[in-house]
């Protein structure tokens, strides 16, 4: 696979980490006030599978994501790790990325507007 489409994925993959933590951000500042990041990060981690299993559990965080949602980000995960093994990825797993970004940020416009 070429450099630029892995630095490409990395990139999204980095962007969509940012996202989640601005989607999350706001429903944990209602219900944990500004302490919320110890609460979340010292649970876990601070990358997104570290805290994936945070998104399940978390009261306030349950009703944010669907069911297909948290698949999805489950997946992100297992293409994120076969980055970091040096295993290859199929250009379908790219394109899976570049989705999943963009719906990411389409439910942060939603979620930030209301």
């Amino acid at each position: 696979m070429r450099k630029e489409v892995i630095f490409k994925t990395y990139m999204l993959l980095f962007e969509i980490e940012i996202t989640l933590v601005d989607i999350i951000e706001k429903e944990m500042i209602v219900h944990y006030g500004h302490l919320w990041r110890q609460l979340f990060f010292a649970g876990c981690g601070t990358t997104l599978q570290d805290n994936l299993t945070l998104l399940f559990v978390l009261n306030p965080l349950q009703p944010i994501f669907t069911d297909y949602e948290l698949y999805d980000l489950c997946v992100l995960v297992d293409i994120k790790n076969a980055l970091e093994e040096r295993s290859s990825i199929s250009e379908e797993d790219v394109n899976y990325v570049i989705h999943i970004f963009q719906l990411l940020n389409q439910k942060k416009a939603l979620l930030l507007f209301i």
